[in-house]
Protein backbone atom coordinates (compact mmCIF):
# COMPACT_ATOMS: atom_id res chain seq x y z
CA UNK A 1 0.00 0.00 0.00
CA UNK A 2 2.72 2.85 0.86
CA UNK A 3 5.33 1.34 -1.51
CA UNK A 4 3.27 0.78 -4.35
CA UNK A 5 1.83 5.15 -3.79
CA UNK A 6 -1.86 3.87 -3.08
CA UNK A 7 -1.49 5.76 -0.01
CA UNK A 8 -0.87 8.70 -1.17
CA UNK A 9 -2.65 9.05 -4.02
CA UNK A 10 -3.28 12.31 -2.81
CA UNK A 11 0.00 13.77 -1.83
CA UNK A 12 -1.89 16.07 0.78
CA UNK A 13 -3.37 13.47 2.79
CA UNK A 14 -3.11 14.21 6.41
CA UNK A 15 -1.47 17.95 5.93
CA UNK A 16 -4.65 19.74 7.33
CA UNK A 17 -3.30 19.01 10.83
CA UNK A 18 0.23 19.49 10.04
CA UNK A 19 1.03 23.06 11.83
CA UNK A 20 -1.51 22.30 14.66
CA UNK A 21 0.76 19.26 15.21
CA UNK A 22 4.62 21.30 14.39
CA UNK A 23 3.00 24.41 17.24
CA UNK A 24 2.79 21.45 19.38
CA UNK A 25 6.19 19.57 19.03
CA UNK A 26 8.23 22.60 18.92
CA UNK A 27 6.96 23.89 22.61
CA UNK A 28 8.11 20.59 23.78
CA UNK A 29 11.18 19.83 22.09
CA UNK A 30 12.58 23.69 21.76
CA UNK A 31 12.30 23.48 25.40
CA UNK A 32 14.16 20.27 25.45
CA UNK A 33 17.01 21.11 22.99
CA UNK A 34 17.35 24.39 24.95
CA UNK A 35 17.85 23.34 28.35
CA UNK A 36 20.04 20.39 27.85
CA UNK A 37 22.00 22.91 25.37
CA UNK A 38 21.74 20.19 22.59
CA UNK A 39 23.58 21.21 19.05
CA UNK A 40 21.22 19.93 16.39
CA UNK A 41 22.67 20.24 12.40
CA UNK A 42 21.22 17.47 10.94
CA UNK A 43 17.38 16.63 11.07
CA UNK A 44 15.32 14.10 9.32
CA UNK A 45 11.48 13.74 9.22
CA UNK A 46 11.10 9.65 8.45
CA UNK A 47 7.66 8.77 7.11
CA UNK A 48 6.99 12.25 5.75
CA UNK A 49 4.02 11.99 4.06
CA UNK A 50 2.92 15.30 2.48
CA UNK A 51 5.93 16.77 3.63
CA UNK A 52 4.19 19.32 5.10
CA UNK A 53 5.90 18.34 8.64
CA UNK A 54 8.94 18.53 7.73
CA UNK A 55 8.70 21.75 5.74
CA UNK A 56 7.17 23.88 8.77
CA UNK A 57 9.54 22.13 11.86
CA UNK A 58 12.33 22.27 9.38
CA UNK A 59 11.93 26.19 8.71
CA UNK A 60 10.93 26.51 12.83
CA UNK A 61 14.49 25.05 13.52
CA UNK A 62 16.42 26.80 11.02
CA UNK A 63 14.86 29.92 12.60
CA UNK A 64 15.16 29.14 16.14
CA UNK A 65 18.74 27.59 15.96
CA UNK A 66 21.68 28.46 13.58
CA UNK A 67 23.54 25.60 13.82
CA UNK A 68 20.74 23.50 11.51
CA UNK A 69 22.55 22.75 7.68
CA UNK A 70 20.99 19.45 6.86
CA UNK A 71 17.00 18.85 6.25
CA UNK A 72 15.49 15.92 5.09
CA UNK A 73 12.61 13.99 4.41
CA UNK A 74 12.13 10.48 3.81
CA UNK A 75 9.64 8.06 2.65
CA UNK A 76 9.06 4.82 1.02
CA UNK A 77 6.46 5.93 -1.01
CA UNK A 78 7.11 7.29 -4.76
CA UNK A 79 4.81 10.52 -4.12
CA UNK A 80 8.14 12.28 -2.28
CA UNK A 81 9.97 12.31 -5.46
CA UNK A 82 7.27 14.70 -6.98
CA UNK A 83 7.59 16.93 -3.36
CA UNK A 84 10.15 19.80 -3.78
CA UNK A 85 11.03 22.39 -0.99
CA UNK A 86 14.05 24.86 -0.85
CA UNK A 87 14.82 24.21 2.06
CA UNK A 88 14.01 20.55 2.72
CA UNK A 89 15.87 17.42 0.60
CA UNK A 90 13.06 14.43 -0.01
CA UNK A 91 14.35 11.30 -0.07
CA UNK A 92 12.53 8.04 -1.76
CA UNK A 93 14.24 5.68 0.63
CA UNK A 94 13.78 3.51 3.53
CA UNK A 95 14.91 5.10 6.44
CA UNK A 96 16.23 1.51 8.35
CA UNK A 97 18.54 1.00 5.87
CA UNK A 98 20.28 4.22 5.16
CA UNK A 99 23.49 5.16 5.60
CA UNK A 100 23.19 8.70 6.96
CA UNK A 101 23.19 9.87 10.44
CA UNK A 102 20.90 12.88 11.75
CA UNK A 103 21.14 14.39 15.44
CA UNK A 104 17.20 14.70 15.26
CA UNK A 105 14.51 12.22 13.71
CA UNK A 106 11.16 13.21 13.97
CA UNK A 107 8.21 10.37 13.61
CA UNK A 108 4.97 11.96 13.15
CA UNK A 109 2.25 9.17 13.31
CA UNK A 110 3.75 6.79 11.68
CA UNK A 111 5.30 3.62 13.85
CA UNK A 112 1.29 2.33 14.27
CA UNK A 113 1.27 2.09 10.81
CA UNK A 114 4.63 -0.94 11.07
CA UNK A 115 3.46 -4.43 11.19
CA UNK A 116 6.86 -4.71 13.46
CA UNK A 117 7.31 -1.17 15.38
CA UNK A 118 9.67 -2.40 17.76
CA UNK A 119 12.45 -3.72 15.04
CA UNK A 120 11.74 -0.33 13.29
CA UNK A 121 12.03 2.04 16.21
CA UNK A 122 15.56 0.27 16.47
CA UNK A 123 17.04 0.51 13.42
CA UNK A 124 15.89 4.29 13.44
CA UNK A 125 17.64 4.73 16.66
CA UNK A 126 21.15 3.37 14.97
CA UNK A 127 20.35 6.58 12.66
CA UNK A 128 19.64 9.32 15.39
CA UNK A 129 20.77 11.03 18.61
CA UNK A 130 17.46 11.79 19.39
CA UNK A 131 13.63 11.30 18.14
CA UNK A 132 10.64 13.16 18.92
CA UNK A 133 7.51 11.22 18.71
CA UNK A 134 3.60 12.02 17.47
CA UNK A 135 1.77 9.23 18.73
CA UNK A 136 -2.09 8.66 18.29
CA UNK A 137 -3.39 6.92 21.62
CA UNK A 138 -6.37 4.96 20.31
CA UNK A 139 -6.59 2.55 23.20
CA UNK A 140 -9.74 4.87 24.24
CA UNK A 141 -13.43 4.57 25.40
CA UNK A 142 -14.72 6.18 21.99
CA UNK A 143 -12.52 4.09 19.27
CA UNK A 144 -13.65 0.73 21.68
CA UNK A 145 -16.92 1.12 22.37
CA UNK A 146 -18.00 2.15 18.28
CA UNK A 147 -15.37 -0.49 17.47
CA UNK A 148 -13.77 2.04 15.42
CA UNK A 149 -10.35 -0.64 15.02
CA UNK A 150 -12.00 -2.29 12.23
CA UNK A 151 -12.43 0.74 10.33
CA UNK A 152 -8.81 1.93 11.25
CA UNK A 153 -7.27 -1.06 9.90
CA UNK A 154 -8.44 0.02 6.03
CA UNK A 155 -7.90 3.93 6.91
CA UNK A 156 -6.08 5.28 7.97
CA UNK A 157 -4.03 1.83 8.19
CA UNK A 158 -3.36 1.19 12.15
CA UNK A 159 -1.82 -1.91 12.82
CA UNK A 160 -1.70 -1.05 16.86
CA UNK A 161 -3.68 0.91 18.87
CA UNK A 162 -2.08 2.71 22.17
CA UNK A 163 -2.93 4.33 25.46
CA UNK A 164 -0.12 6.50 26.96
CA UNK A 165 1.26 4.01 29.19
CA UNK A 166 1.29 0.94 26.30
CA UNK A 167 3.13 4.06 24.19
CA UNK A 168 5.94 4.89 26.67
CA UNK A 169 6.57 0.80 27.04
CA UNK A 170 6.79 0.16 23.35
CA UNK A 171 9.27 2.83 22.97
CA UNK A 172 11.54 1.56 26.35
CA UNK A 173 11.25 -1.85 24.31
CA UNK A 174 12.92 -0.44 21.58
CA UNK A 175 15.74 0.21 23.45
CA UNK A 176 14.74 4.31 23.59
CA UNK A 177 15.23 6.16 27.00
CA UNK A 178 12.08 8.52 27.35
CA UNK A 179 13.44 12.12 28.33
CA UNK A 180 10.33 14.28 28.29
CA UNK A 181 6.58 14.16 26.83
CA UNK A 182 3.81 15.96 26.71
CA UNK A 183 0.06 15.32 25.63
CA UNK A 184 -0.96 17.37 22.58
CA UNK A 185 -3.38 19.20 23.63
CA UNK A 186 -3.20 21.59 21.02
CA UNK A 187 -4.64 19.04 18.60
CA UNK A 188 -7.87 19.88 19.72
CA UNK A 189 -7.94 23.26 17.70
CA UNK A 190 -7.41 21.23 14.74
CA UNK A 191 -9.57 21.25 11.39
CA UNK A 192 -9.82 17.49 11.95
CA UNK A 193 -11.58 17.75 15.06
CA UNK A 194 -14.03 20.64 13.57
CA UNK A 195 -15.68 18.74 11.03
CA UNK A 196 -19.00 18.00 12.44
CA UNK A 197 -21.47 20.02 14.50
CA UNK A 198 -21.45 17.87 17.64
CA UNK A 199 -17.27 18.17 17.71
CA UNK A 200 -17.57 21.75 17.61
CA UNK A 201 -20.02 21.83 20.37
CA UNK A 202 -18.93 19.48 22.46
CA UNK A 203 -15.31 21.23 22.29
CA UNK A 204 -15.46 23.93 25.08
CA UNK A 205 -15.98 21.02 27.42
CA UNK A 206 -12.71 18.82 25.80
CA UNK A 207 -10.92 22.18 26.03
CA UNK A 208 -11.69 22.22 30.09
CA UNK A 209 -11.47 18.42 30.58
CA UNK A 210 -7.89 18.10 29.31
CA UNK A 211 -6.83 20.71 31.21
CA UNK A 212 -7.91 19.19 34.41
CA UNK A 213 -7.09 15.47 33.52
CA UNK A 214 -5.41 15.04 30.12
CA UNK A 215 -4.49 11.59 31.23
CA UNK A 216 -8.44 10.60 31.71
CA UNK A 217 -8.92 12.94 28.70
CA UNK A 218 -7.15 10.04 26.58
CA UNK A 219 -8.87 7.40 28.08
CA UNK A 220 -12.03 8.51 27.25
CA UNK A 221 -12.21 10.51 24.02
CA UNK A 222 -8.32 9.99 22.48
CA UNK A 223 -5.36 12.31 21.86
CA UNK A 224 -2.08 12.22 20.72
CA UNK A 225 1.20 11.78 22.68
CA UNK A 226 4.51 13.56 21.91
CA UNK A 227 7.44 12.31 23.16
CA UNK A 228 10.97 12.96 22.94
CA UNK A 229 13.52 10.14 23.82
CA UNK A 230 17.20 9.88 23.17
CA UNK A 231 18.95 6.49 21.79
CA UNK A 232 21.08 4.28 23.33
CA UNK A 233 23.42 3.15 20.35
Amino acid sequence: MYIEGEYFKDPNRHNEDSSYKVNAIKKVLFNYLKKQNIVVESYADVGCGSGDIVKLLGRELKNEFDTIKVIKGFDVSPHVEKLNDDLVEFCFEDFTVSSEKFDLVSLNDVFEHIPDPINFLKEVSKRTKHIVFHIPLENCLSVNIRNLQKTKLNNPGHLIFLDFNSAINLLTFSGLSIVDYEYSKKSLDAPSNSKTIMQKIAKPFKKLFITINPYLYSKIFGISLIVIAKSNN
